[in-house]
């Protein structure tokens, strides 16, 4: 077991990998969007930061349904005066989301999109402020990345002592710093004299997602604190054991240890790990078994669903909400692409039931409105950013009951109701995609006078946090109980099936879809929000 204190070591490691992953993502931006990444300025730092930046954030607006102009007008405001007039930029703009819906590389699947945007935002600007100051970076914010003081304040940007500020301390020198220096010696000589101590110590640390263990600064803060919390609990469970029995200066030596040890895990807790970008901060959430077996199985799914260069099924970028300002004469005739028209021939008689599924990362619901009171509501859902997500108890939270709040005129007029499988391992694999990504992308589905469905709208509707660890955990058992805690074996319960799937009018019995309904809705008394 090797252990640092040394913050020299962290920032040097900390920069290569913020490198690596820029000039990657850099790359990218250059594949799929030339005239975007030629645009990128060069008075604001270093390009492969600032186009890694631009794709994150931009891949970021496409899940959060960002309005396609701002995001446009942002690039424009960027590149300054190399930026291209804003019609351009649009049509630049739906071909970047258009290519960024097929599967492309590991940190562009849609659970990294919000920590990677943020994250690297975070780390452009403490760079940046590390040369010019923090006034010049809010002025840059403001600006040239269309952030708003209030953004700024949220994000909380500003003059922080941060990861880069050279406070990163391992256990040991912590240790050092906060004792006598006993207490260090006596920690060391525990790990070499208990027989197995630091192999044990070694398996728990390793004991997380392998996304975690490959960047090193972060594996290091997490090899710390698992050293920290594992000497801590075994010097505790020998004081409680014979404490009396000990030499008082051992044992103040012991008590020490442990105060200092509870000391260090809670300066990680509350005051280093909280500093970091928000990017680095969703690695270090892959620390535990749980979360390393979440990992593993999403990785099987997306090598399988996700591979990059297989085509993903077509999504569109606008609707027909898009369309309203233009002159009827101006609208373009428009309907989906035929895979969501059998989807939605297949739910249309559903009921309040809709439409579950993954395209490329990205979780979609699909939802079929009928003409009249309901679709006049979904063209209000989510407006007002208010949403009602419910299910029966915490015990199934694949089946929920999606619509506005209690209060809201359009209340009882749209109730939608969105299952997930629990039997089918693919599907339990979309649901712990759903945890991971936080929200899903809803669209509404009308039919016209021809009989061909279009996208009324599309929205992006964020799950409430305890939501989402509830379908975390139901998820993880099921597929858990389904492989036996192998991910290798989900492979053979998700790969394709021969013959591709068909959506005909007497399919909907057959393979359960009306059976899914249960002829109500859930009592509202038993919903949780």
């Amino acid at each position: 077991m090797t252990t640092t204190g040394n913050p020299t070591n962290f920032r040097s490691m900390r920069r290569a990998w913020f490198e690596d992953i820029t000039q990657q993502l850099s790359y990218v931006l250059e594949k799929l969007s030339p005239e975007i990444h030629s645009a990128i300025p060069n008075d604001l730092g270093p390009r492969d930061l600032l186009a890694a930046t631009v794709l994150a954030r931009t891949a970021q607006a496409d899940m959060e349904r960002q309005e396609i102009a701002y995001v446009a007008g942002d690039l424009v405001r960027l590149a300054g005066v190399r930026g291209a007039h804003h019609p351009q930029r649009v049509a630049e703009v739906e071909a970047l989301w258009t290519a960024l819906r097929e599967p492309t590389i590991p940190l562009l699947h849609s659970w990294w999109r919000e920590p990677l945007g943020e994250g690297l935002l975070a780390y452009w600007a403490h760079s940046r402020a590390e040369t010019l100051g923090w006034p010049q970076v809010h002025k840059e914010l403001r600006e040239r990345w269309s952030v708003d003081s209030d953004g700024i304040w949220r994000r909380d940007l500003g003059p922080t002592q941060g990861p880069d500020g050279g406070d990163w301390c391992g256990y040991f020198a912590f240790l050092e710093t906060h004792t006598h220096g006993q207490e260090a010696q006596f920690a060391r000589m525990l790990l070499t004299r208990f027989d197995g101590l630091a192999e044990e110590i070694d398996v728990f640390t390793s004991e997380c997602a392998a996304e975690l263990a490959t960047v090193p600064h972060l594996a290091l803060v997490h090899a710390e604190r698992r050293l920290a919390e594992s000497l801590t609990t075994v010097v505790e469970g020998n004081l409680e054991a014979g404490g009396d029995d000990l030499a008082d200066d051992l044992h103040s030596a012991m008590e020490s240890i442990v105060s200092t040890g509870r000391a260090y895990m809670d300066w990680l807790e509350a005051e280093f790990i909280p500093q970091l970008t928000p990017l680095e901060r969703a690695h270090l959430s892959l620390n535990s078994p749980d979360a390393a077996r979440v990992a593993a199985y999403l990785r099987q799914y997306t090598q399988i669903w996700c591979a990059p260069g297989d085509p993903a099924l077509p999504t569109p970028v606008f609707t027909e909400e898009d369309y309203a300002p233009l002159r009827p004469a101006e609208r373009p005739h428009s309907i989906v692409p035929e895979w969501m028209g059998m989807v939605a021939k297949a739910y249309a008689e559903a009921g309040p039931l809709g439409w579950t599924g993954t395209v490329g990362s990205q979780p979609w619901w699909l939802y079929v409105a009928d003409a009249g009171l309901e679709s006049a509501a979904a063209v209000r859902f989510k407006h007002d950013g208010q949403v009602r997500i419910g299910h029966h108890t915490l015990d199934d939270p694949h089946d929920m009951l999606v619509g506005f709040p209690q209060g809201d005129p359009d209340a009882h007029n749209l109730h939608m109701r969105f299952r997930y499988d629990d039997g089918d391992a693919r599907q339990m694999c979309e649901l712990l995609i759903l945890s991971r990504a936080g929200r899903a992308q809803l669209g509404f589905l009308v039919r016209d006078a021809s009989g061909a469905y279009r996208m009324l709208r599309a929205v992006s509707v964020p799950l409430p946090e305890a939501l989402r660890e509830a379908i975390r955990s139901r998820a993880l058992r099921r597929l858990d109980a389904m492989t036996g805690c192998d991910a290798r074996v989900l492979a053979k319960l998700i790969e394709p099936e021969p013959a591709p799937q068909t959506f005909e009018d007497d399919d909907v019995d057959e393979d359960g879809t009306a059976g899914l309904l249960d002829g109500g809705l859930f009592p509202r008394s038993d919903t949780l929000f």
